[in-house]
């Protein structure tokens, strides 16, 4: 999985971890795992020449064809996804969704399987060397993301004006054109874009988890996500 940061869950299981030969847990449609996807999040999840690809698209898809269910995508923004979770529109959710105890209340998660930094991304020739030297400056966001969250988070000790973005592309062109000064992005989506003109700070903001977003009901779902997440670990498959 290229460009992006993945770790071993530090959990030890004791039981075995193979996946049991009983039956399919409820999706919303016989055969078919419906996943929310907002396709802006490179690499996790991006498109290309009209097919979506990423590393999580690749982790969903190995997920349902050990499921022995095929993969039928809905695009929702990203302020959208973990709502059309919760409201059974999908049976779960990808794209880079950090797992955070206010997300807990709406979904649940599956096992986190990679990590990243929130960053703060400036231009080269940029006066901003620490984070405080964003008061008074305008900080562009992605709307509804885990960056978007922090940059809340930030404003209650520091002054700065939140300029948000529809997409992560969207608030990169915003950076690059001077319309902001500084962006808020997750380390892995920086790592995958091609911009020299670009730097960031070193002292991450935060650093997050990532999982599978599914519906606090659908408990047999999560538990085979879970299962299966873990069945791929132990085969190495996120040391690739």
């Amino acid at each position: 999985m290229k460009n992006a940061v993945i770790f071993s869950v530090l959990l030890v299981i004791s039981s075995c971890a193979c996946i049991s030969s009983d039956s399919n847990p409820t999706t919303l449609k016989d055969g078919i795992l419906t996943v929310g996807v907002f396709k802006y999040v490179p690499p996790a999840v991006y498109e290309e020449n009209g097919e979506l690809k990423g590393y999580e698209v690749e982790l969903i898809s190995e997920i349902a064809e050990r499921m022995d269910l095929k993969v039928e995508y809905k695009e929702y923004m990203f302020s959208d996804l973990l709502n059309a979770v919760a409201n059974n529109e999908v049976d779960c959710a990808i794209s880079d969704i950090a797992v955070t105890p206010e997300r807990e209340k709406i979904v649940s998660f599956s096992r986190a399987y990679s990590k990243t930094d929130i960053i703060l991304v400036i231009p080269k020739d940029s006066n901003i060397e620490k984070l405080t030297d964003i008061i008074g400056q305008k900080v562009g966001v992605t709307a509804g993301t885990i960056d978007d969250d922090k940059s809340s988070e930030l404003l209650k000790s520091i002054d700065f004006q939140v300029c948000r973005y529809a997409t992560h592309d969207e608030l990169y062109d915003a950076l690059e054109s001077g319309n902001v000064d500084a962006i808020i992005s997750e380390e892995n989506n920086f790592e995958s874009v091609q911009n020299s003109s670009i730097n960031y700070l070193d002292e991450p903001i935060a650093t997050v988890y990532c999982g599978i977003a599914v519906n606090k009901d659908n408990k047999e779902l999560r538990s085979k996500i879970n299962d299966i997440i873990l069945e791929l670990e132990q085969e190495g498959y996120f040391n690739q």
